[in-house]
């Protein structure tokens, strides 16, 4: 990191089951500057989005009791119902075919990416859909 905080004021809601994957991803996202709520399951994740209408959602697909997919169809209705600017929704998943990457982003989210997610890759990617969202 250069000192530059590329994701300040940038509130993030992160869905992921894994313990230490939640952990390293709200880690390296609030080394960042972001203001980061995890969440391990669709449920607690989509409380949180509904309550905090974050800039940008990044969630695991594959949860337990719930998956990533009943996340994003509930936060894109909330955001229909109350007319407010989409989050930026990020899927990650260990699933690799392309169809899972189009069903992803075809459900409602922007981008997709495989596990492990590169924390580098991550943040850049979220920090140009902040930018593209911000010009559009």
């Amino acid at each position: 990191m250069n000192g530059i905080m590329r994701l300040e004021q940038v509130t993030i809601v992160l869905v992921e089951d894994d313990p230490a994957s939640r952990q390293s991803l709200a880690m390296v996202l609030e080394s960042e500057g972001a203001r980061v709520v995890a969440a391990a399951d669709a449920e607690a994740g989509i409380e949180a989005a509904l309550d905090l209408a974050p800039d940008v959602v990044i969630c695991d697909i594959d949860l337990p009791a719930m998956d990533g997919f009943y996340l994003i169809q509930r936060l894109r209705d909330d955001e229909i119902r109350n007319d407010r600017v989409p989050a930026v929704a990020v899927a990650i998943t260990g699933h690799a075919d392309e169809a899972f990457r189009l069903r992803s982003i075809g459900e409602g989210f922007h981008h997709f990416m495989r596990k492990p997610a590169d924390p580098e890759r991550l943040v850049s990617l979220i920090t140009d859909a902040i930018d593209a969202r911000a010009l559009g």
